[in-house]
């Protein structure tokens, strides 16, 4: 049985004994003998298929453990939030083009007639600019990853900001920061950012010099 129709047979059981998805061991139990009293047949007025679907519903939530008295079963009858997976997102080429358009509207597109339009030649950014090849997911947490240095003193990186939502036109964003120092790094998008320029996101974080092995590193990781 797949996690959503244990979800879907635990609250049909609870709703047969009259309870809603909060319901504690002491609720069902409580609720079963009620019924068990006022429904069983042999009981004046009572009804046996409301007993029979009562007797039914209880079976199912004591063999799952739900009607056992103490704190921890009352954290194991809580459904298990599904396990987030990670996904790492390849650029494409005209997301990536529409980034270097946003660093150097003149010359992020090559119209060398050896290059094609889709595709910025990185000679013309500054070693301070930046462009993401690849967007890491963990949920609504992202991370981008950069192949180029980071600069000492002022950087810009343009990144794509839709990555979680479902428009088709991928959205654009410049971010300037100042770095001490040079190299390889990580710089976190402060919350106020996040809120305003990604929609759905948590968090944003971009690495520098990442090759292939970090996606990798990040994709692995538990």
């Amino acid at each position: 049985m797949e996690p959503v129709d244990k979800i879907k047979a635990r609250t049909d059981a609870l709703a047969d004994l009259g309870l809603d998805a909060n319901a504690s061991p002491d609720d069902i139990r409580n609720a079963w003998r009620q019924i068990a009293f006022h429904a069983h047949p042999d009981h004046k007025g009572g009804d046996c298929s409301d007993f029979s679907r009562a007797k039914v519903a209880y079976d199912y939530l004591r063999k799952q453990g739900l009607t056992v008295k103490g704190a921890a079963n009352s954290a194991a009858r809580r459904p298990r939030r599904p396990r987030l997976k990670k996904r790492i997102i390849e650029l494409a080429q005209e997301d990536i083009a529409a980034c270097g358009a946003m660093l150097n509207p003149e010359q992020a597109l090559s119209h060398n007639p050896g290059l094609s339009d889709s595709s910025p030649d990185k000679k013309y950014f500054s070693a301070s600019d930046h462009v993401p090849e690849a967007v890491g997911c963990f949920g609504r947490n992202l991370t981008y990853f950069v192949a180029t240095s980071v600069c000492e003193g002022a950087n810009r990186v343009a990144l794509p900001t839709s990555v979680l939502t479902n428009t088709r036109h991928t959205e654009t964003e410049v971010l300037s920061f100042q770095s001490k120092d040079m190299g390889a790094g990580e710089v976190v998008v402060p919350d106020t950012i996040c809120e305003s320029k990604f929609p759905g996101a948590k968090s944003v974080r971009i690495r520098f010099e990442a090759d292939q092995d970090m996606r990798d590193e990040f994709w692995l990781a538990s």
